[in-house]
């Protein structure tokens, strides 16, 4: 009996256990799943505004997509570009996606954009480690190696030295250019972060062994670079800042610096000898020397203190403690001893001459002499009488 309310007692308390044990766990198991999720979600839509915002891109652009749908830049599309022949009716291109993108001085980039497909070219650098200026585009990074390897079956070597610049590292660089060489100068060479096509992952700067891999106007007076102004287009780049379009582009001569805009535009550019600006009929608002100083820094999203050249604290010069100058001592005067002036004895008519040497001093030399000694006799005195006893009295006439 008792075995039997023993078994009872079980049963009533593993059905307590499962009535109350089994919604506890069903719904903690649904929350589990739930906050898994919405937390894959949260990544996900983090991860797309970083790298490929939707509002960097203009639906309606034509540059976005094709007839096809598919998005330009790729190496199929462009092979399929249609050939331009005038720009009577283009349209200003300022998304940042776009291949033919305009970034100057007026126009500039988010500065969070980042572009969605950057890859390493497979070129020649001239670094060996991993950095960011080795990044481009997809379909840049393609027509570069294309460029590179028609150069080298040409006897020529083309380097790649910075490509892609993210917007912090170009405040790193312009605002050191300020600080090192002036605003003036900086301007003329050095984007302001946010305005640099750089950003775009479209434009590399290219040097040569032949020019140290630097990146100045020395490349210009390479064969590589005589070379490249007449064939880049035929890949789709083209000589960005040119030397007689300097007042249009705001820049310097930069032979150095490419831009890839596909070969369709590159062809045209090239045979009409504009540069972007002259494509799209764009006109600065102002002069583009003008458009940035150091009072509106701000404007651009410059801090002010990052362009001041800090000041060294002044160098205390010690004052040098007083040397004591000594007195200089006299020099002893030599007296010089008087000659005996002779006397003449009694009683003897020649007198008798003691002749006392004078002291030698430093002697400077003269031409040689004979000596003439000179004797003056004293006059006659009386027998009995004295000179004063010293030795002195008379006249000593010695003469050299």
């Amino acid at each position: 009996m008792q075995n039997r309310r023993k078994k009872v007692r079980r049963i009533k308390m593993i059905r307590r256990i499962l009535i109350v044990g089994l919604p506890v766990i069903l719904i903690g198991g649904m929350g589990y799943f739930s906050l898994k999720d919405l937390a894959s979600t949260n990544e996900s839509a983090a991860s797309g505004h970083f790298y490929n915002n939707s509002s960097y891109k203009d639906g309606d652009s034509e540059y976005d997509k094709d007839d096809d749908g598919k998005t330009k830049g790729d190496s199929s599309v462009a092979a399929q570009e249609e050939e331009i022949t005038n720009n009577d009716d283009v349209v200003l291109d300022t998304t940042p996606d776009s291949l033919t993108v305009l970034v100057n001085k007026e126009l500039r980039l988010p500065s969070d954009y980042i572009p969605a497909d950057l890859v390493i070219p497979d070129v020649n650098f001239s670094i060996s480690y991993y950095d960011e200026k080795k990044l481009m585009r997809k379909s840049a990074a393609q027509a570069l190696k294309e460029l590179f390897d028609a150069a080298a079956d040409n006897g020529l070597d083309l380097c790649g030295v910075s490509a892609y610049r993210s917007y912090e590292r170009q405040y790193e660089i312009f605002t050191n250019n300020v600080k090192t060489q002036g605003m003036g100068h900086t301007v003329k060479y050095s984007a302001i972060p946010g305005y640099s096509e750089h950003q775009t992952g479209l434009a590399i700067d290219i040097s040569t062994k032949s020019a140290n891999y630097r990146i100045d106007d020395s490349f210009a007076d390479t064969d590589e670079y005589k070379w490249l102004k007449d064939n880049a287009h035929l890949y789709g780049f083209v000589i960005r800042y040119p030397e007689d379009k300097t007042s249009i582009t705001g820049y310097s001569f930069e032979p150095w610096h490419i831009r890839y805009v596909g070969k369709a535009l590159a062809k045209f550019l090239y045979e009409n000898d504009m540069c972007l600006e002259e494509y799209y009929k764009f006109e600065p608002t102002e002069d583009y020397s003008q458009c940035i100083n150091y009072d509106n820094l701000e404007d651009y999203g410059i801090n002010p203190d990052d362009v001041k050249v800090p000041t060294k604290a002044p160098t205390k010069v010690p004052t040098p403690t007083p040397t004591e100058t000594p007195t200089p001592s006299e020099e002893p005067s030599v007296t010089p001893t008087p000659s005996v002036t002779p006397t003449k004895k009694p009683g003897k008519d020649k007198p008798t001459v003691t002749v006392t040497p004078t002291p030698t001093e430093e002697v400077t030399q003269t031409p040689e002499v004979t000596p003439t000694e000179e004797i003056t006799p004293t006059p006659d005195v009386t027998d009995g009488a004295s000179d004063s006893g010293d030795g002195t009295s008379g006249a000593n006439a010695q003469t050299p």
